[in-house]
């Protein structure tokens, strides 16, 4: 099979290149020489490259015309469905008038998908006294370079060795998609992307979090490629030869999949895609997805699929051909309509259906905060993870089917849950009903379309007598999360009254409690799990001013 940059040659030249398609191989031998020969004297006339698959029978699976680039293309014209173990796969590549035999990165990473037994690689001509430069080169597993020389010499000697003879210096080196610890069936393996900042600390915190939403997506990140970049490019963002690192590395550790640790535009991600060879996805993507699996309600589902929508719609060209595949008949714009753009329209079409479904939301959840305003409202809001449904079952002493979901993972509560709250009078007199709000949890660089579609959502918030910002003591970088906290709030343009309140001081080091002192004096200490503040917790929240008393409380300012 013929296939690569084909569209330009003349038909003479397809033939002749056809016919070293159906030319066969030794099967004692790593090639033949003649039909190598013959590939040299094309590749020359052409100046491309052309690579020839070889099976273990010696009979020519694939010509490609022009430079390895793209895996996929490769694979796919391929016959059989174990293709990509290629236990018995022989690549015989002419390099065209490239000055080095060994393999460029992207060449490289190619290779490295189809694992062959082998890589033979040759110039195009012979040098002066007849010697034809060429090598022989394995996959290795480990160390800087992926393909490993194992012998260079004339390409006539090359091709007479014995292909079994190769096979143990391939095994010893060790393909490097096979590296890697085991994963359960069906569980995504992500290499993570991130650009970090120059504190260490910092970096390391920004890339536990990226971690902690792969595993709550339901996948296993194994490794991370990052970077310090002082000036970003706008195409890539990440520089070249970094991804062409982290192309390997995906390949070292049996990756199928790239996570980045920011929004991509869609020309950002078609460019990562083509230069990894791999599927991408952002932050914000994994973000999306994560509320997609946790969303139990109908209401939670409306709202993640009209994020979703949202952020899918700028981002539907470049997915294939047959998006760009012209149509007409009943019910388009005209015979010239292309595929693309009908699949617009009907996500146009639906994003206005979900908004009106949001906004009856919204108009309903109102109708129950009127009926609700002789009581007082709280709300728990606070980073993902900081243990706010802990402490709304404990305060409510929720148990049993009662209590609201309570996981270390991120994002484990999507639904907003009210309950009853009960503040007793300390000198013994009649107890205090209010009701308690747990919201969904914020994080940092949080997508704009999942503010949008769970505005209705953050008005239980918004509109309660009183907020309070629940921080976990016990994870060093919580001032930074509540700043988090605040500039969503302020964003959202939340006027309520905010009171810290520090969970985990029983987890916490002793420092951080003079640390939270020191930025909030008003703070309030609790331990959710062993039930440590609450009491004093239920005081503060029964003297609480009513929204038509004057409050002198703060408004939350960013610290």
């Amino acid at each position: 099979m013929l296939a690569g940059r084909t569209a330009g040659l003349r038909p003479s030249q397809r033939r002749r290149l056809e016919r070293l398609c159906h030319r066969r191989h030794p099967e004692d031998a790593a090639a033949d020489l003649l039909t190598l020969q013959r590939l040299g004297a094309e590749s020359h006339e052409l100046e491309l490259p052309l690579t020839l698959v070889v099976d273990g029978r010696g009979l020519c699976r694939l010509l490609w015309v022009g430079p390895l680039e793209q895996s996929g293309r490769l694979l796919e014209k391929l016959p059989g469905s174990e293709r990509r173990q290629g236990s018995d796969w022989r690549l015989l590549s002419c390099c065209g008038r490239a000055k080095h035999l060994g393999p460029g990165s992207q060449e490289g990473v190619v290779g490295l998908d189809l694992a062959p037994q082998f890589w033979l690689r040759f110039s195009d001509q012979p040098k002066a006294g007849g010697l034809w430069p060429s090598q022989l080169l394995v996959a290795q597993g480990s160390g800087a370079e992926p393909w490993q020389a194992v012998e260079a010499g004339d390409l006539a000697e090359l091709c007479s060795r014995d292909p079994f003879a190769i096979a143990p210096a391939a095994e010893q080196a060790a393909p490097l998609a096979a590296a890697g610890p085991p994963t359960a069936p069906g569980v995504e393996r992500v290499l993570l992307l991130a650009l970090t900042p120059g504190d260490r600390q910092a970096a390391q915190r920004l890339i536990a979090e990226l971690e902690g939403l792969v595993r709550s997506a339901g996948s296993e990140p194994v490794g991370v490629v990052e970077q310090r970049r002082s000036a970003i490019s706008p195409q890539t963002i990440w520089g070249e030869g970094k991804l062409a690192e982290a192309a390997l590395e995906a390949r070292r550790l049996g990756a199928t999949l790239v996570v980045t640790d920011r929004e991509l535009t869609p020309v950002q991600a078609r460019n990562l895609e083509r230069l990894l060879d791999l599927p991408v996805s952002d932050r914000s993507e994994l973000i999306l997805d994560i509320f997609a699996q946790r969303a139990g309600s109908a209401a939670g589902r409306l709202q993640v699929e009209l994020a979703q929508l949202r952020y899918r719609l700028p981002r539907l060209s470049g997915r294939g051909l047959s998006l760009s595949r012209q149509g007409g008949g009943i019910g388009t714009r005209g015979p010239g309509e292309t595929q693309l753009e009908k699949d617009r329209r009907a996500i146009a079409r639906r994003i206005e259906r979900l908004q009106r479904d949001a906004r009856q939301l919204g108009e309903h959840r109102e109708r129950l905060r009127q009926n609700r305003r002789a009581l007082k409202r709280f709300a728990l809001v606070g980073y993902t993870n900081a243990g706010k449904s802990s402490l709304l079952n404990a305060l409510t002493r929720s148990s049993g089917g009662a209590a609201v979901l309570a996981e270390n993972k991120l994002f484990a509560t999507l639904d907003p849950t009210t309950r009853r709250l009960d503040l007793p009078d300390p000198e013994d007199g009649p107890a205090t009903t209010a009701l308690l709000t747990d919201t969904v949890g914020f994080i940092r660089e949080l997508p704009p379309q999942l503010v949008e579609a769970f505005r209705s959502t953050l008005e239980e918030a918004l509109h309660a007598d009183g907020l309070l910002l629940v921080v976990d003591l016990a994870d060093p970088a919580w001032p930074e999360q509540l700043r988090t906290v605040h500039s969503i709030l302020n964003g959202l343009d939340s006027t309520a009254p905010r009171r810290l309140v520090a969970n985990q001081i029983d987890r916490c080091p002793a420092g951080e409690l003079e640390r939270a002192r020191a930025l909030e004096p008003d703070a309030l200490f609790v331990s959710a799990t062993d039930g440590l503040g609450l009491q004093r917790l239920r005081q503060e929240l029964r003297h609480w001013p009513h929204p038509s008393q004057d409050t002198s409380f703060p408004t939350g300012e960013p610290l």
